[in-house]
């Protein structure tokens, strides 16, 4: 037995006691470091892995525009959004979450948007570089800030306004190298890109409000699924209207590797958006849009080096100022402390919870193409154009 001396005097402990306590907190300061490097090596495997799909889902999805005579992108719109519901489906079929939260009718409605925002980016690779679709999709921040200000009142300072405008002037001279050096570049193919951007702006913010900021949110399984379907129905409408199946169906014959490609393809932009809310949920949004970044810059890097292009001193000035423009608008976008508590607080009382104890998470917490997609399958929030 063993003393320990308390103010009242002695208490007597036993010393196997003791020895637990020591051996307890001996456990806890050697198991520390290991948990660290376990975060850090969770960390890396998802940043990697998210990296990886979506290189593979640009690369394969850049291959199918070069196959001779693919100008079907009404054909790829229909496939990846079949593919992409399959996979919703199975994943809900593994975690077995077959429930839905979000209505039908708002599901309808919305996939209107995020199949038109993917129709005219696909439409517009007949027109632009593949790399020129990547920056102008990497800057659909400009539309869904000023549709932000319009559907939910947010106020943005005038540094933000200064990167957003520096954001147009690096678009506009990457553009400019694109026009210099590809062959079949057109101003079509830019208004449609700038369409594409304000279907997926709309799309991005109309998903949060509809499916992420209700009482009991969706989840990024459900909304795959459902927006899918419906956008896969409207997408294979378009086709029948514009008489472009049977030509897609003909040419598809022909190039076997096509409907193959696309669905592969769609399955790794299904993969990196799942990853990407991962790194979200375990280690926040500012370091999964660090990996963001940086996947875009490889993105762009090996369009280069797999499908060489003619080089300009514009293609490099201009993904300077966008990525200056984005680094600026991600470090003033960052909220006060306590802001999203407040913010909860708010949308809790809007929904009769009593306060911030409503299910509803903060701005683009479930909103998986914010989250994800950023520049691939998902438009702008869970599915889309990217």
């Amino acid at each position: 037995m063993v003393k320990e001396v308390h103010d009242e005097g002695y208490a007597v402990v036993a010393r196997s006691d003791v020895e637990a306590a020591q051996a307890e907190a001996s456990s806890r300061s050697a198991h520390q470091p290991k948990q660290a490097r376990n975060q850090t090596a969770f960390f890396m495997a998802l940043a990697i892995g998210s990296i990886a799909s979506a290189l593979g889902f640009s690369t394969l999805q850049e291959k199918v525009f070069n196959i001779p005579g693919f100008t079907y992108g009404g054909w790829m719109t229909f496939i990846t959004y079949l593919t992409y519901s399959a996979c919703g489906l199975a994943e809900s079929t593994v975690t077995r979450s077959f429930k839905r939260n979000a209505s039908l009718r708002d599901y309808a409605l919305i996939s209107i948007l995020a199949m038109a925002g993917a129709y005219f980016t696909n439409w517009a690779l007949n027109y632009l570089n593949y790399t020129t679709r990547i920056v102008f999709k990497s800057c659909r921040v400009i539309p869904v800030m000023a549709f932000r200000s319009l559907v939910v009142g947010q106020r943005y300072s005038a540094l933000q306004y200064g990167a957003g405008a520096l954001l147009v002037v690096g678009i506009s001279l990457f553009t400019a190298g694109d026009a210099e050096g590809a062959p079949n570049f057109s101003g079509v193919g830019v208004a449609l890109i700038a369409v594409a951007l304000l279907c997926d702006a709309l799309t991005a913010n109309l998903e949060e409000r509809q499916f992420f900021r209700i009482r009991t949110p969706a989840s990024h399984a459900e909304v795959m699924t459902y927006l899918s379907l419906f956008a896969a129905l409207e997408s294979f409408l378009v086709l029948l209207a514009t008489g472009e199946l049977q030509a897609a169906l003909a040419h598809s014959s022909l190039h076997r590797e096509t409907v193959p490609t696309i669905c592969a393809f769609s399955v790794l932009g299904y993969v990196t958006v799942c990853l990407v809310l991962l790194l979200i949920k375990h280690f926040g949004a500012t370091s999964a849009e660090v990996v963001k970044s940086m996947r875009k810059v490889c993105q762009v890097i090996l369009s280069f080096l797999v499908f060489p292009k003619p080089m300009s001193w514009k293609y490099v000035a201009g993904g300077a100022l966008v990525a200056v423009a984005l680094y600026a608008l991600q470090r003033t976008g960052k909220k006060p402390v306590g802001a999203d508590a407040k913010e909860k607080d708010r949308e809790g009382r809007k929904l009769g919870g009593g306060g911030g104890n409503a299910a509803v998470p903060p701005a683009g917490a479930g909103t998986g193409t914010g989250a994800g997609t950023g520049d691939h399958h998902a438009g702008g929030g869970a599915v889309g154009s990217g």
